[in-house]
């Protein structure tokens, strides 16, 4: 698997407005894709960042060293970049970020309590980025065969089916069809977690995912995975997504608990790994399996595959397998 796509890819940012569905249209809800220069410059950057082997592009010197040192900022936490990175849409060239960064939260709140100077250091990032965007052209030429090659897959084996795959989809989780147009963002690389959804400043959920050179079926089911976060925004509850956190709330599992997370994003897992599958191509490995994000997540995990593919397959009502599921859990501590 190459490290585009990170491990444990597929991220959330629940903070930021709150939710609003993305604008309504006339056909069923869809995935739209953007390819943007400014956009993948960024992401270049702060995967290069993260790495050791930095950027070929000399003249980004200055932009990977102001990534980094937002990067501590955040105290390296990938989640807090949403405040910033849900700003991105719309970005064409390095100024746009400019201007996009100019309306970051001055401070943000990190987790634990502490606050970071987040304007200031996103405000540095962006003007180094400016600097360097020029000598970031034949690069982006590089990346930009990757990201259409990735596209051209999308098309060739997934837009046929696009519509059934999303029906399914939608059906499957107990959403209904609000129809939108979910912006996904393709780029060449990315830190981790490769692949996430942050809230825009609108307050709808916006995905950016970087592509996988290798071809397959792991790259349908993260745009996939990455949808499902933007349609649990938008649908704002309603949906088996919003009923599992219910019964697991019911059951002492609150939301500062680790199993209220856990729990309906393996489920998002699972679930995209089923459309692929059972609409795209009846090959697919889910990159829970492939990716051995089920065997970190231990027994919950396989608890959720079990109920949710029984539920699938007609042997379990709705309640059935969300009951099974959160029975799974040990009880929580009083």
């Amino acid at each position: 698997m190459a490290n585009a796509i990170a491990p444990l890819a597929l991220a959330f940012l629940a903070g930021a407005p709150g939710p609003r569905s993305l604008p309504q249209e006339s056909a069923p809800t869809r995935i739209e894709f953007h390819e943007s220069a400014a956009v993948d410059l960024y992401f270049h950057v702060r995967a290069s960042a993260g790495s050791d082997r930095g950027s070929p592009v000399e003249a980004l010197a200055p932009a990977i060293q102001a990534a980094k040192e937002l990067h501590r900022f955040l105290a390296g936490d990938p989640l807090a970049y949403g405040a910033i990175e849900g700003l991105l849409p719309g970005a064409e060239h390095a100024e746009d970020i400019v201007a996009a960064f100019a309306r970051a939260p001055e401070y943000l709140e990190l987790r634990g309590g502490a606050k970071a100077p987040l304007r200031a250091g996103a405000q540095k990032l962006a003007a180094a980025l400016v600097q360097g965007e020029p000598a970031f052209a034949d690069l982006w030429k590089e990346h930009e065969r990757h990201t259409s090659a990735a596209l051209e897959r999308w098309k060739t084996q997934v837009a046929p089916k696009e519509r059934e795959l999303l029906a399914f989809h939608l059906a499957s989780l107990g959403m209904r069809d609000l129809r939108i147009a979910i912006p996904v963002y393709l780029v060449a690389e990315a830190s981790w977690p490769g692949a996430v959804t942050h809230l825009d400043d609108a307050g709808r959920g916006v995905c950016f995912v970087a592509v996988d050179p290798e071809p397959g079926t792991l790259l349908f089911e993260t745009v996939l995975h990455e949808a499902t976060h933007a349609l649990d925004i938008a649908t704002d509850d309603e949906s088996a997504l919003g009923a599992l956190r219910k019964k697991l709330e019911a059951a002492g599992h609150g939301p500062r608990d680790k199993a209220y997370h856990d729990l309906p994003h393996t489920l998002m897992f699972v679930q995209a790994a089923e459309s692929v599958r059972r609409v795209i191509d009846p090959a697919h490995v889910d990159y829970g399996e492939s990716e051995k994000v089920y065997e970190r997540l231990g027994a919950s995990a396989e608890a959720v595959r079990g109920f949710w593919h029984d539920h699938l397959d007609g042997h379990l009502s709705l309640d059935e397998a969300l009951d099974g599921i959160v029975a799974s859990l040990a009880p929580a501590p009083k």
